[in-house]
């Protein structure tokens, strides 16, 4: 049993190294952080009332404006809409 609780000990020793780590990375190294910053118009043609979300990174600030892979399935399910 000691063995056990030594090898969980070590763990959670090592998980707060690695967080520690990555706290202090930066985006180039682990990639950016983006979280939901509110939304725009998806621009899918005229008269539409699509919405797509933008994203920007906790860490750097860096904002996708859109540019993202639920933008292009907006777009694409307008598309097909329309022509149907």
């Amino acid at each position: 049993m000691t063995d056990l609780v030594a090898d969980i000990s070590a763990a959670e020793a090592r998980v707060d190294q690695l967080r520690r780590q990555l706290t202090a990375s930066t985006c180039r190294e682990v990639g950016c952080d983006m979280q939901s910053y509110g939304g725009m118009n998806a621009g899918c043609g005229d008269g539409c009332g699509c919405s797509i979300p933008v994203n920007v990174c906790t860490r750097c600030g860096d904002c996708d404006y859109g540019d993202n892979a639920r933008a292009v399935t907006t777009r694409a399910e307008c598309a097909e809409r329309s022509a149907a």
